[in-house]
């Protein structure tokens, strides 16, 4: 456990469309870059992971989730473009540079700079690479590996936004599946001035989560769904599955 973790920092997210993404250069240690898993490829995982059974009873509800919450990406995305993630976590004035200078750049669907909410962040310190605790599992540990999967919830501002992130966190924490959401950092928007937007809506919320694959996450998603967001029509949030590269 990092007992030390600095809850201060910022967070700089970054989205683009591109064949490639680019190469940043000067960003802080903790720079990450993800790219998006489309609409086909997460159906195609869904059916190798799932029994016939499982896709029989949550098959409609799955495709439902995908249309009117992942969607929304998957329609922006241009004809043969990728979209990928940029991620980095740092001091207040590293970030703000690193803003100031991709902000000149240009080209980025999203550019924002957030801050943490730790009552909703679970083991922050080891997102998006280090290694977690099991809460359920005392003594073991999740490692960042090859079939790591990341959740990436895009948030407009809307009411009651944090209660209803909060209380589907706590449905994620409490699963004791072996295969589960590993850590997450919950950031909310640094301020309207920190914050460039093309051809999307203003993100107030961002929910950057890791899971140990993409079958702990179908898991986990429909454990979670039993009671919070998938029956709530006006909890608005637009999703991505992401691998890091």
């Amino acid at each position: 456990m990092d007992r030390h973790f600095d809850y201060t920092r910022k967070i700089l997210v970054a989205v683009e469309y591109a064949d490639a993404p680019r190469q940043l250069k000067d960003m802080p240690e903790g720079y990450s870059v993800f790219q998006r898993l489309s609409i086909p490829e997460v159906t195609r995982a869904f059916d190798a992971t799932q029994s016939w059974f499982v896709q029989l009873l949550a098959g409609r509800k799955f495709h439902q989730v995908l249309d009117e919450h992942m969607g929304y990406w998957e329609q922006r995305v241009p004809a043969g473009r990728q979209c990928f993630v940029h991620y980095a976590i740092g001091v207040d004035d590293v970030i703000a540079g690193a803003f100031e200078r991709l902000k000149r750049s240009g080209g980025f669907v999203v550019l924002g700079i957030y801050h943490m909410e730790p009552q909703a962040s679970a083991f922050p310190f080891s997102f998006p690479s280090g290694t977690t605790p099991s809460h359920w599992n005392l003594g073991e540990s999740y490692p960042l590996t090859r079939e790591s999967i990341f959740w990436f919830n895009f948030f407009p501002e809307q009411p009651f936004l944090f209660e209803k992130t909060f209380i589907v966190w706590t449905s994620f924490a409490v699963t004791r599946l072996r295969e589960r959401g590993e850590n997450n950092q919950l950031v909310a928007l640094d301020g309207k001035d920190r914050l460039v937007s093309q051809g999307v809506v203003d993100f107030a919320q961002i929910n950057l989560n890791r899971f140990t694959n993409l079958a702990g996450f179908f898991a986990s998603a429909h454990e979670a769904g039993k009671t919070t967001f998938t029956g709530d029509a006006d909890f608005i949030w637009y999703g991505m599955l992401l691998r890091k590269i």
